[in-house]
């Protein structure tokens, strides 16, 4: 156990704030909970004083912890908390108080509870919780689909009915069109797309359970958005050495971030397909790795040495100790926690920064195009190449070929009026 391991609850606040039974219940487990996640002493205090605050205001207000919902944390955060005069060791940082307890409720739950989910109302919440279940139950949605759609539709709920009930039943098709427009404005095509998706998505859902939405999913714009109208965006090889020396290989998070980027770029792998490798997924004696793609789908491809090495690298000499099967997880708390996808695109930005080159590598999708790329230059068949990136259809990978300069040229008709 780390040092502050020893930190007594009793210790922090003072026996009169442990007359309240709930946080004398889980007083233990919470510092154990904070401390097993690698929390320093001093953040560890600030969120048990946040807790015991909010434990002993609901306490004076008869409210248990199972009637606690967002309404009641924001009543504490907006109202109590600016003007409050409990105790002078009480923490009044808006911030301190959300974030611990966010995980004295995950400490519960063993899941982010969503009454933490700013500005949800309850009656939001359950028709979310019950959209949610659709998507993954009968639609048999991902959890990185699940998220963006349930994101776009609270967006949708909480323009339009905020804190009152939900009923689609008073919507117009002009409510939608004003919506669109509105959260759309200045996106790209393929943003306002998938907003569009999502929303068809939800009114679909009502409509299975009898609403009528025929008229609002007509309201519904198309976009116009040609596959085939760009020409996909590339690093050069003097861009990609640039960028592979801007990681710091002598530190445990250099050597994390460098490792992923060597994953994107070697084998075009997507974001959310390196937060989700796994150690039993390397065959280091074949040489192959096991990818565990979009729609469940599960390919084996070979592992390069370039990114072996680099993986290896980390496994001896970066990744701390973790009960995690994941091969790249957190370095900084919370602790014995997966690598998520927003450490894995910041891996890349902040190397691009270091570099310059924010201003081409502003995600991790241009690694999938620049490999993609330099493979169609280096003559290697579309089937291929298809098969390397786990395209389901050869029709997606046909975007690369306007890259092969050189054979377009040989094709290529003499412009009109050009003298011979």
């Amino acid at each position: 156990m780390p040092k502050y391991s020893r930190i007594k609850p009793a210790h922090l606040l003072g026996q009169q704030w442990f007359e309240e039974a709930t946080l004398r219940t889980h007083a233990d487990a919470y510092v154990q909970y904070l401390t097993e996640r690698g929390y320093a002493r001093e953040t560890v205090e600030c969120y048990f004083r946040s807790v015991a605050h909010f434990v002993h205001w609901i306490s004076k207000r008869d409210i248990y912890l199972c009637d606690i919902n967002e309404s009641t944390v924001n009543q504490f955060l907006d109202r109590h908390l600016p003007h409050c005069r409990c105790a002078p060791r009480c923490r009044h940082t808006r911030t301190d108080v959300r974030a611990g307890l966010k995980h004295f409720f995950a400490m519960l739950d063993g899941s982010q509870p969503q009454h933490l989910t700013p500005n949800v109302s309850v009656p939001i919440a359950a028709e979310l919780a019950e959209f949610k279940r659709h998507l993954a139950e009968v639609r048999g949605l991902s959890d990185s689909t699940c998220t963006v759609r349930l994101r776009q539709t609270y967006e949708f709920l909480v323009d339009h009915f905020g804190a009152r009930p939900v009923q689609i039943s008073t919507l117009t098709p002009s409510d939608i069109v004003r919506f669109v427009m509105r959260r759309t404005s200045g996106l790209a095509p393929a943003t306002v797309k998938g907003i569009g998706i999502s929303l068809r998505s939800y009114l679909l859902f009502k409509a299975s359970g009898g609403t009528s939405t025929t008229a609002l999913i007509a309201a519904l714009p198309r976009v116009a958005q040609w596959r085939l109208s760009r020409v996909p965006e590339v690093l050069s090889s003097v861009e990609v050495k640039q960028l592979l020396k801007a990681f710091d290989r002598g530190s445990a998070t250099g050597m994390r971030d460098y490792a992923m980027t060597r994953c994107l770029l070697d084998l075009g792998l997507r974001r959310v397909e390196v937060a989700r490798l796994r150690l039993e997924d390397i065959d280091w004696r074949d040489g192959t790795l096991t990818i565990h793609g979009k729609g469940k789908r599960i390919d084996i491809v070979p592992l390069p040495r370039s990114t072996g090495s680099a993986i290896s690298e980390y496994l001896q000499y970066g990744r701390p100790n973790t009960t995690r099967r994941e091969v790249f997880v957190r370095h900084r708390p919370p602790l014995n926690a997966p690598a998520n996808l927003d450490i894995v695109r910041n891996a890349v930005r902040n190397a691009a920064e270091r570099c310059d080159l924010q201003e081409r590598v502003r995600g991790t999708h241009v690694f999938r195009h620049t490999m993609a790329c330099r493979m169609v230059q280096g003559g290697s068949p579309f089937k291929e190449i298809g098969d390397m990136l786990r395209h389901r259809s050869l029709d997606t990978t046909t975007i690369y070929a306007k890259v092969n300069l050189p054979a377009l040229r040989r094709v290529a008709l003499p412009w009109p009026g050009e003298r011979s």
